[in-house]
């Protein structure tokens, strides 16, 4: 009977452990299938947070589409239309900022394309110049280096391979330790750039010690600043891919007027002349230039091998024609997304192109790419 009783103990203890083992499998089950919920409906969630704060951001484009056709929709049909920085999204930008809808909030900013310069602009000695006034004006003071970038960047672009006094083609790139070839052909990104010989990050994105120092670089005009050994400011901002090929001298900054060419006294009387009363037409432009020139001055006008010369003002204003316009048909907008209460910000950058008629805007979408981020605008 003890025997029969101790067996039957050791029965009922298996069982015990049994029972554990179906109760910890099951908790163990149980909490793999609440955390894959969890994690489903986590997932489920942020999808959503996502899909609505980019609909927010596509609302903003469409707000930028909108103040584009509303400003050419009023010019009679018969005068010609302009772009100017009286614009609504330029005088008010406020409005384009944190705007509520649909439970959270977007933010756009606009600008137009021709405000830059033409990265992929016709290669030519006055192309050859404008770029060259650009670099050196943002801190390439070498000229050695100077010519290098320069004439690399047409080679870059020209579709033969011979390549220029100080340029590269397929040759140069070929021999560095991670080959490629040259393009042969416009680019389509302003990254693209860093490809190129002797450009480097610094140079296209700038290379200045602190905000501060950029903050109070930035503020000074370009005929005022004073940069130190190896700084620069950068060229990336002042080039566009998506420009039609011609500078609005309504919207262009300092940097980029002086890259036409104009002297520090030209740039400032631009600037006031259009503060005060935007040119309407690309003559109002070079006819002030004209007044300025008086009895001539050492102009721009290139020489064979891309070299600034002396020129008389009929030289000048002729150059001026062929790189100025007082309109824009390329917009780049930047809209962000976000709902109320949301950590993810999702941002859609866009390239407007606008076709139409003065009175009659035609607007296209060129660009479209999304780039979801988290944290703040």
């Amino acid at each position: 009977m003890k025997k029969m009783s101790e067996v039957r103990s050791a029965e009922r203890g298996l069982a015990l452990v049994v029972v554990l083992w179906i109760l910890t499998f099951l908790s163990v089950v149980f909490t793999a299938f609440t955390f894959s919920m969890r994690t489903e409906l986590a997932a489920a969630g942020n999808f959503r947070q996502e899909a609505e704060a980019y609909y927010l951001a596509e609302a903003g484009v469409y707000r930028a589409a909108a103040e584009i056709i509303n400003a050419d929709r009023d010019v009679p049909p018969d005068s010609k239309s302009y772009d100017a920085l009286d614009e609504h999204w330029r005088t008010n930008p406020a409005a384009y900022e944190n705007v509520a809808l649909g439970g959270g909030h977007y933010w756009v900013a606009v600008r137009d394309e021709e405000s830059k310069i033409p990265l992929n602009g016709q290669i030519s000695p006055q192309y050859d110049a404008m770029l060259r006034r650009l670099f050196s004006n943002s801190g390439v003071t070498d000229e050695k280096l100077l010519s290098t970038i320069v004439d690399s960047i047409q080679d870059w672009r020209d579709v033969d391979t011979l390549h220029r006094v100080s340029g590269a083609e397929d040759d140069y790139y070929l021999s560095l330790p991670s080959p490629y070839r040259a393009k042969n052909g416009d680019f389509e990104t302003i990254d693209e750039l860093l490809l190129v010989k002797g450009m480097t990050p610094e140079i296209l994105y700038g290379n200045v010690a602190g905000a501060q120092r950029r903050t109070e670089l930035e503020a000074q005009p370009p005929w005022e600043r004073e940069l130190q050994h190896g700084e620069s400011l950068g060229v990336a901002r002042y080039l566009s891919i998506y420009s039609s090929g011609m500078v609005n001298v309504n919207t262009a900054s300092s940097e980029v007027l002086m890259a036409l060419g104009l002297t520090a006294a030209e740039v400032k009387a631009v600037l006031d002349r259009r503060t005060q009363l935007p040119f309407k037409q690309p003559t109002e432009f070079t006819e002030l230039i004209r007044a300025l020139l008086g009895g001539g001055r050492q102009g721009f006008a290139v020489v064979p091998g891309g070299q600034p010369g002396p020129a008389n003002p009929t030289q000048i204003i002729a150059e001026l024609s062929q790189t100025a316009t007082v309109s824009a048909k390329n917009f780049s907008v930047t809209s962000a997304g976000r709902m109320t209460g949301s950590r993810l910000t999702v941002r859609v950058a866009a390239i407007l192109r606008n076709d139409g008629t003065p009175g009659r805007p035609k607007l296209s979408v060129r660009l479209w790419s999304l780039d979801p981020r988290q944290g703040g605008v």
